[in-house]
Order: structure tokens, then sequence, then C-alpha cells
């Protein structure tokens, strides 16, 4: 044989060869059947495989969109919040005019949500869901995962509000009723309406009025009775509130004379260190998850 006709024989083989390894095409009804099934068995795995074979087979497929979007939800199903966020962030910037947008920022709240930790831990994951959820709120108010994402929201502040509460019980362990107060105070601009908020003012009132300092355990009280007249709190606050303290609870709002009073006791020296007295109120320093 030539060496030519040789050479050619080679090449023969080596483009024969690479042909036999090329994946075979799939009919992209073959792969969106498949992923969907896999993805009603609650098989993610194999759905997002099957879904990603068809947008790498099939990528101007009719069912392209709905397959990203797909791919997201099983991660998210799957418990791999991480991957969730990048492909629900990836369908957002890939179709910036899609009507799944909300559903998407919703899930993306969801997919942080997830990642909550408790009142003492980090609470970036928090903060994360509370901007999805309050953008789905904001761009899209009258879809139905608006009224989903409300709910949802809640329970961020709560948890956000719960963090703020701990830190303030910190401050008063270590006897900082100064930076205690600071707390409190950013409590009641960003959380008035949470739970955390109405246990910290309670916890407040008791510790003003072991100290004597009876306007301002009123004010506390008072808030406390205006923003939160079911929490089981009130009823006690109610009780302690006398006669004198009407004035707060006919229509005139404690919480920003609240605020101004804690505006002007931060000047004081005597609010970096708590005095080493015996208290009413031995258990003051619980602001969160106790009842009294």
């Amino acid at each position: 044989m030539s060496r030519p006709v040789a050479a050619l024989a080679v090449l023969a083989l080596v483009l024969g060869g690479a042909c036999s390894t090329k994946k075979p095409i799939i009919p992209p009804e073959k792969l969106w059947g498949e992923g969907t099934q896999a993805f009603e068995d609650e098989a993610y795995q194999v759905a997002i495989e099957r879904y990603k074979a068809l947008l790498d087979q099939h990528p101007f497929d009719p069912h392209a969109e709905e397959a990203e979007l797909r791919i997201a939800q099983s991660y998210y199903m799957a418990h791999r919040y991480p991957e969730a966020i990048a492909a629900f962030g990836d369908f957002e910037r890939m179709h910036p005019t899609s009507p799944n947008l909300p559903e998407v920022e919703y899930n993306l709240g969801l997919a942080y949500m997830a990642q909550m930790r408790t009142a003492d831990r980090d609470q970036q994951p928090s903060t994360n869901a509370h901007t999805y959820f309050k953008n789905v709120i904001d761009r899209w108010p009258q879809s139905p995962w608006a009224e989903k994402a409300r709910l949802r929201l809640k329970e961020c502040r709560e948890s956000l509000a719960a963090h703020e509460a701990e830190i303030a019980q910190y401050y008063l362990r270590h006897k900082n009723l100064r930076a205690g107060e600071s707390r409190l105070r950013y409590l009641l601009s960003e959380y008035p309406e949470t739970d955390a908020t109405a246990e910290a003012l309670y916890a407040f009132a008791k510790l003003y009025a072991s100290r004597k300092e009876n306007e301002e355990a009123t004010l506390a009280l008072a808030t406390l009775v205006r923003y939160h007249p079911d929490n089981p709190l009130a009823a006690d606050a109610r009780r302690r509130l006398g006669p004198d303290d009407s004035v707060y609870l006919d229509g005139h709002d404690p919480l920003p004379v609240l605020m101004t009073r804690i505006d002007e006791m931060q000047q004081q020296a005597d609010r970096q260190k708590l005095p080493t007295t015996v208290s009413a109120y031995p258990d003051t320093g619980n602001l969160t998850g106790q009842r009294y």
C-alpha cells in the first residue's frame, strides 16, 4: 500500500473512532418526558440530568425555559440550596421579562429561608430572604406569590428581631444598659410589630421599674399594649399601668416618646453599667421566650 493511501486509511479510522464516541442526539420530547416523570417521582437528580441534556442538545426547544426553571426547582426540592439559588439567579438573568419572575423571586427567598439559623447565629440568610420576599410584594403586589411572600416575610422579621433581642440580652447580662437600650431602640424602629419586640418591651419595663425609672417603665408598657394588644404579655402590662397612664391608652402613641427618651438617656454616664443592687425582678435579663 502506498504511503498516501495508508495515511488516508489511518485518518479514516481516527475519524470513524471520533464519530463513534460522539453522544447520540436524543429527541427533545423524550428528554422532556423523562425529566418531567423524574421530577414528579421526586427523582430530582435524574430530572436535573434530563433537563440539562435537553438544554444542551436542543437549546431552542419550546420547553427550554421551563426546563431551566425545573432544574432550579429540583435543586431546591433536593435541599441543595446553594445550587438552587445559583440556578434561580441564572434564570432571572437569562429571562428578565419572564412571567415566572414572581415565582422565581419567591423561591429564592425560600432557598435562603431554608438556611436560616437560630437567633444567636449569623442572620445573613434571614436578611437575604427578607429582601426577596419584600421584592415580590413591592414589584408584583397583585400576584398570588405576593400573599405567600407576606406570610414568609413575617417569619423573617421575627427571626431578625429575635436576633436583636438576643444581643440586647447579652448586653444586659454584661451590665451595659446603654448598649442594650440601643438595641431596644433599633427593635422599636425596624420591627415594632414582632413578638420579640413585645417581649423586649416587657423586660425593659420591669428593669426600669427596678431602677425606679417610672416614666420609662410606663412608656415601655404602654407601647407594648398599643402595638401588641393580643400578646399574652399585654394583659399584665395593662394591669401594671395605673389610672394616670390613661393618656397613652386613649390615642396618644407612646412609641416615639419612648424612642426620644432612650436617645436622651444614652447621654447618661450611669447607663454604661447597671448598679449591683437587689432587683425586685430577678428574671429581668431574659428578653426572648420567657413568659412572666
